[in-house]
């Protein structure tokens, strides 16, 4: 008898745990896609001045977002500072560099540290990075004349980097 109660209990135990969902690990979910205008926005940089979406229409802008502690980020803001900000500033193009969950003094020490000459911006609660996506960095978008996002993806591969570079290149040629 006491066999069967254990029985019946582990069924009923059973039955239960299969009914109940497992959670599956934070998945990366963009909010934008390619085709749709930017989220608008605007935040300080680092120099005081105020980057915003409305204010950068009529130029190519390039938004990465990007961390201290993120080592693809790492990997590839050299590349950002040498291949795509000393070869395009002053052109018809902006770029900036959004720290999530980063502060003023982090990302200044960084960039003291590193000689980046890009702008850079904390976005230390999220408010900006919270538009475009729930986790993953770093993420580059390249938005058109227009505002329209032409290029998203999130990561660091080279190969992923050259691709962003020829839509940037040929977005600046029109």
């Amino acid at each position: 008898m006491h066999t069967k109660l254990m029985v019946s209990i582990l069924f009923s135990i059973a039955v239960a745990l299969l009914c109940v969902p497992f959670s599956k690990p934070e998945e990366f979910v963009n909010y934008t896609k390619v085709g749709q205008v930017v989220p608008s926005f605007s935040i300080a940089t680092l120099e005081g001045k105020e980057f915003s979406t409305a204010a950068a229409k009529g130029k190519v802008v390039l938004l990465n977002f990007w961390a201290t502690w993120c080592e693809p980020c790492q990997t590839e803001m050299p590349r950002l500072e040498k291949e795509i900000w000393i070869k395009y500033r002053g052109r018809d193009f902006e770029m900036i560099a959004i720290a999530r969950e980063q502060t003023e003094k982090e990302i200044t020490e960084f960039r003291e540290k590193h000689k980046y000459s890009f702008p850079m911006a904390p976005d230390p609660k999220r408010a900006v990075y919270g538009k475009f996506a729930n986790a993953g960095i770093p993420r580059n978008y390249i938005l058109n004349r227009e505002g329209k996002i032409l290029y998203q993806a999130y990561g660091y591969a080279p190969e992923d980097f050259q691709k962003m570079k020829n839509i940037l290149e040929k977005e600046l040629k029109r």
